[in-house]
């Protein structure tokens, strides 16, 4: 009984270790590509990597992919990557330039271009929503950023952050055995103001870091119980 208790802890305890280590995390980059984000990932302790081109085996390298819209894209690849496990951050362009899935939209198309401009101030949809983790939220005019202007979140998506203009901020949506997290700032483009500060860069590192829901947890659990009573029956 004690070696099986031992074997069911140490199974959940890998578990847990597992969702919280760092992870590889694929960057896409265009002709606009600035490495300010992948500099702040790799300082949180993630393996970072600039991608120009990926199919599904490319992506299978990654936990955590990253999509700018000035650079490669294929939806359906990433519509596997997402099912099968992978977490998908679109940042500014992607939603506009590239037509995701139904599955993996999270925004859609803006009425507007892309602004640089003093930020406008945040309405919080989600207080409390895990993506708010640890972030402190700028007040209206203190930076200069870019950003995409009039597009909403889909049907499907929990809204956590707006603009105060209705354009749609920070939104999710789960996929298959993944995560889709649609961001509508720009930190990879060197065209657009990349902003390196700790609300935005809190915000991506909460996505790249989410860990399985309550429900996941549950399965993992009841398989390494079933995998204990194995063990108890006799041979």
């Amino acid at each position: 009984m004690r070696t099986s208790f031992r074997n069911f802890a140490a199974a959940a305890a890998l578990t847990a270790a597992a969702a919280a280590q760092a992870g590889n995390v694929g960057i896409s980059a265009g002709s606009y590509y600035s490495p300010t984000l992948a500099s702040a990932l790799t300082a949180q302790g993630n393996t970072v990597s600039a991608v120009d081109w990926y199919n599904d085996s490319v992506l299978s390298q990654y936990q955590v992919y990253i999509q700018d819209g000035s650079s490669y894209a294929n939806a359906d690849a990433l519509d596997r990557f997402v099912f099968n496990g992978g977490t998908l951050i679109q940042l500014p362009w992607s939603f506009t330039h590239v037509s995701f899935t139904e599955n993996t939209a999270v925004f859609g198309p803006r009425w507007s271009g892309t602004l640089r401009e003093a930020s406008p101030a945040i309405d919080v949809l989600a207080a409390g929503d895990w993506l708010l983790n640890g972030v402190t939220l700028p007040a209206a005019g203190t930076q200069t950023i870019g950003r995409e202007v009039g597009n909403e979140f889909v049907e499907g998506v929990t809204p956590v952050l707006a603009w105060e203009d209705g354009t749609a901020l920070l939104g999710y949506r789960r996929y298959g055995a993944g995560l889709v997290v649609g961001f509508d700032v720009h930190l990879t483009t060197s065209d657009a103001s990349p902003l390196s500060a700790a609300w935005s860069n809190q915000v991506v590192f909460n996505a790249v870091s989410a860990v399985p829901e309550p429900a996941t947890w549950a399965l993992l659990v009841a398989g390494a119980g079933v995998l204990l009573l194995r063990r108890r029956q006799p041979e």
